[in-house]
């Protein structure tokens, strides 16, 4: 029973499998009716709109062409500037009557700017040197002209009813300039009617062309009574595309449809859309020089652009193949398969179950049979390669955890190393030095980006006054911090050189200092081991204070305005040397403050600029008047706002300090 039963299911599946292949062959078959229905629709509407765009472009190209030629005539330009001139006004009539007759119509126009004067020749009114009228700026009729000759365009093109000349025309404006100087407007108007008389020929049923504006209006339509300008005059609310549409869905497609269309300039974009009560298909294409849009309507239940008669036979012939493969296929997979699985099947069972110490039966010679030999095979593999890789788990997770003890024990001692290091740095900076001299007439933002950096500040005094410096060394992190440990030597032997009273002085013998104290190997890999430098001399007698920088500014403000005292340009250190002179500034009145870039590199607000001197110098402004500790906590509320969720980029360092007549002489 049970091989009956299996071959009942074997024949009920095959017998489901050919009804729903019947079944998806008629609704794949009926599908490819209608999508070919409506893929040779669209290819002939593709064609047939761009076939269309060019009957379009060839003469309105051809007319601007000759247009542009006739408004660049040497001729045309010497009347205009001369018009009483007989002889160039002769030689003018010869040549223009040669474009007159070239241009499609027969039809041209030039104005005098000059005088406003109009002159207009066509098949019916002969070329002569006499204005057909005058333009007046208050006349509404003659609007299209002043206002067109304030553009800089090479030339316009626009339809439009000319309420004197009474005539209906694609007028093409061409600017004539002398030496870029306006003098006037040539070009010439062609009628619509031959255009569209060509235009809507058209001897396919279900196919209709015309033609809209940029927003809609239907300006040439098979129908005359669709056109916009005739829908107007007779009050009817037809005259644009969107009157044609069935619902707000399809006048959305369209819209969207337009955009992309004007987007991808001579390329044809197709829409499906509801019209008259059934799917209809358009094209459009976008003519920038009339900003007119090329349409093709194609009536998707009425157009016979695909020939679907040899298309029943071909699925007839095919449905005929495929029962009778279905039929072989029932009997071979009944005879060869069916049979013999059905002998694998208590074997298959226990292997399912995960006991791979069970043997299969492998009596036939067959390709059941090899499978049989496989799956003993494969069985011995598997528990011979899970035992394996169980043992190998085991080794190697224990080496991982024991990889993982020394990570951490590496991390814990450099995290130490770099805390003690921070503390060293620490040690150098004058705080307790600068506390004492300077109290409350200083404050010190200090923000290296990593646990050390590349800042620091320095403090010295004599008898005679102090000096106040900010340093800023190349790098980072811990590079950054051995390199302030060198500077910071070569400034205390600078200063035990030539003291502290000629900051530029100071700063050249620091910079030979610095290069005597790094190794030419160095030099040569090019790392950077230059510094930014600013140093001021306060001399306690009240007398005026000395500042020189290299590459480190010093802002002075009193509340009311901000001056930047410029420093030299190289760094300390740098490839080429640099040149460094003195400022001399007061002391009483002002509060000055020295920065090293990572606060005005530091990057932030809604388009991650950097924070930049000119907000520098405006914050500075806005809180000179405040006691320098206040003045520090406003300095670091408005970097961290301005920062908002952006990483600090560099070190940080920011020196304040001002002085009274009091403490200048303590």
């Amino acid at each position: 029973m049970a091989r009956w039963g299996l071959r009942g299911k074997s024949l009920f599946a095959l017998a489901s499998t050919c009804l729903f292949a019947l079944l998806m062959i008629g609704v794949i078959g009926w599908s490819f009716v209608q999508k070919g229905q409506e893929y040779s629709a669209e290819n002939y509407a593709n064609s047939f709109t761009q076939l269309n765009y060019q009957r379009i472009l060839t003469p309105v190209a051809r007319e601007v062409a000759l247009a542009e030629r006739f408004a660049d005539s040497f001729l045309t330009k010497t009347w205009l500037m001369a018009p009483n001139n007989a002889q160039v006004e002769k030689q003018w009539l010869a040549e223009t009557q040669g474009f007159l007759n070239a241009f499609q119509n027969h039809a041209m126009f030039i104005v005098n700017d000059a005088n406003g004067h109009y002159y207009f020749a066509d098949a019916d009114t002969p070329l002569a040197p006499i204005p057909t009228y005058t333009l007046d700026s208050s006349k509404t009729a003659d609007q299209w002209y002043f206002a067109g000759r304030k553009t800089s365009d090479a030339f316009n093109i626009n339809v439009n009813y000319d309420e004197v000349l009474k005539a209906m025309k694609v007028w093409i404006n061409v600017p004539v300039r002398v030496q870029g100087e306006y003098i006037g407007l040539a070009g010439t108007g062609f009628s619509l009617e031959r255009f569209t008389a060509r235009f809507l020929e058209n001897p396919v049923q279900g196919v209709t062309p015309f033609i809209i504006n940029a927003v809609g209006d239907i300006e040439v339509h098979p129908n005359a009574a669709l056109n916009a300008y005739s829908a107007k005059k007779s009050g009817s609310s037809t005259g644009s595309i969107f009157a044609l549409l069935d619902d707000d869905n399809a006048k959305t497609q369209v819209k969207n449809a337009l955009q992309d269309a004007q987007a991808k300039e001579g390329h044809v974009v197709t829409v499906t859309v509801q019209q008259q009560g059934h799917k209809q298909l358009m094209a459009f294409v976008y003519f920038p020089l009339l900003d007119w849009f090329v349409v093709t309507n194609v009536d998707l239940a009425n157009v016979s652009v695909f020939d679907s008669s040899l298309v029943l036979p071909a699925v007839s012939v095919f449905v005929l193949l495929l029962i009778l493969l279905l039929i072989v296929f029932g009997f071979v997979v009944e005879r060869l398969l069916i049979a013999p699985i059905r002998q694998l099947q208590l074997s298959a069972r226990a292997i399912s179950s995960g006991s791979y110490d069970i043997t299969l039966t492998a009596d036939g010679n067959d390709e059941i049979g090899d499978l049989s030999k496989t799956f003993n095979k494969m069985a011995e593999q598997v528990r011979s390669h899970t035992q394996e890789l169980e043992d190998k788990v085991q080794a190697r997770t224990a080496e991982l955890e024991k990889a993982h003890e020394k990570v951490l024990e590496a991390h814990g001692k450099m995290g130490a190393s770099i805390d003690y290091a921070s503390l060293i740095q620490k040690s150098i900076l004058p705080d307790r030095q600068m506390r004492q001299f300077l109290g409350e007439e200083h404050s010190v933002i200090w923000r290296p980006r990593d646990v050390v950096g590349g800042d620091f500040y320095v403090f010295h005094t004599t008898d005679d006054g102090c000096l106040l410096g900010v340093v800023d060394c190349a790098g980072h992190g811990v590079p950054g911090a051995l390199m302030t440990m060198l500077m910071r030597a070569a400034i205390d032997y600078s200063i035990a050189r030539v003291g502290i009273t000629d900051p530029s002085s100071l700063l050249s013998l620091t910079d030979d200092t610095l290069r005597s104290m790094l190794s030419e190997e160095v030099s040569a890999n090019k790392v950077a081991t230059n510094a930014d430098v600013g140093l001021v001399y306060v001399p306690k007698d009240g007398s005026d204070m000395c500042f020189s920088g290299a590459k480190i500014a010093l802002y002075a403000s009193n509340g009311k305005e901000c001056i930047k005292y410029n420093s030299g340009r190289r760094a300390l250190g740098d490839r080429r040397r640099g040149q460094y002179e003195n400022t001399f500034l007061p002391v009483v009145g002002w509060t000055y403050y020295m920065t090293t870039d990572g606060f005005l590199d530091q990057s932030g607000g809604e388009k991650n600029f950097g924070f930049g001197n000119q907000r520098f110098e405006t914050l500075l402004i806005d809180n000179a008047a405040l006691p320098l500790n206040e003045q520090a906590q406003s300095f670091e509320q408005a970097l961290d706002q301005y920062m908002g969720d952006q990483p600090q980029r560099d070190d940080i360092t920011l020196l304040s300090f001002r002085f009274d007549l009091n403490n200048s002489q303590t």
